[in-house]
């Protein structure tokens, strides 16, 4: 009976390895080919940047070109900035709104622990307007608040 045991964990355990190795090589590979496409997409960015710039220089001429293009992105990435701020703080908001919920439902619960001593018919009672009145929300409709 103990070698039954001892092999079923054994191969639960090669089983195991093997997807971990498996899932190991593959982020290997994915995390390369990853690598590889983002500098020749950086290659491309520079290059098109000094087309850009080499344009604009012919255009305008060399200084007004560099301080334009500049400006240009310098805006871009505070904008960027702007947009990432407005949204962490409407998840800090929402985390927020979120955790007071989270502390009535404990409040209830605590209510509730506090009555089922005292009345069982009333623990009842409190008990299904819980489970009516408080069930948890599906992660995969999204409100239109968030």
């Amino acid at each position: 009976m103990r070698s039954i045991v001892a092999a079923l964990a054994q191969s639960l355990i090669f089983r195991i390895e093997d997807r971990i190795e498996e899932t190991v090589a593959r982020s290997k590979r994915n995390a390369i080919f990853v690598g590889a496409a983002f500098l020749l997409l950086l290659t491309a960015y520079v290059l098109g940047v000094a087309a850009l710039c080499v344009t604009l220089a012919n255009h305008y001429g060399t200084v007004p070109a560099l301080l334009g293009l500049a400006g240009g992105v310098t805006t871009i990435a505070l904008v960027l900035i702007a947009i990432l701020l407005h949204l962490n703080n409407r998840d800090a908001q929402i985390r927020q709104r979120r955790r007071k919920q989270m502390q009535a439902r404990r409040q209830l619960a605590a209510l509730a622990a506090g009555t089922a001593a005292r009345q069982p018919l009333a623990t009842a009672a409190l008990g299904l307007a819980l489970a009516l009145f408080l069930k948890p929300d599906s992660r995969r409709r999204r409100r239109p608040d968030e």
